[in-house]
Parts: structure tokens; sequence; C-alpha cells
């Protein structure tokens, strides 16, 4: 194989194909973690709680 040789989309995607279609069960039905969403949600709620927070010190000014 050439070292200028680059993949065409094609090839790309059939090759990713491939590798989701034929990976171990466990890798292709996996999804996020729940630690992960949690984290993520409680960090979410807190900044628009502080937001809310922020705006309702601006209007009582």
């Amino acid at each position: 194989m050439s070292t200028g040789h680059r993949p065409s989309t094609i090839e790309i995607y059939q090759t990713d194909l491939e590798r989701h279609l034929f990976a171990p069960a466990p890798r292709r039905v996996a999804g996020p973690s729940l630690e992960l969403v949690s984290d993520w949600l409680r960090d979410w709620l807190v900044s628009g709680w502080m937001r809310w927070k922020q705006l309702a010190q601006a209007v009582n000014l």
C-alpha cells in the first residue's frame, strides 16, 4: 500500500459499518453510563438554578 493512498468515503463507511455490525453485543448496545448522565443533569440543573437566581437578584435591584 502506498503512503499516498487515501480511502474513499465509501471505503471508510463500509469499514465502519462492518466494525459496527460484527462488534461484540455489549459494545453495540451499551449506552452512556448512568453516572455520567446523572452528573451532567445535576450540573445542568445547578447552572440553570444559579442563572435564575442571578436574574431574580438583578430584577430586585
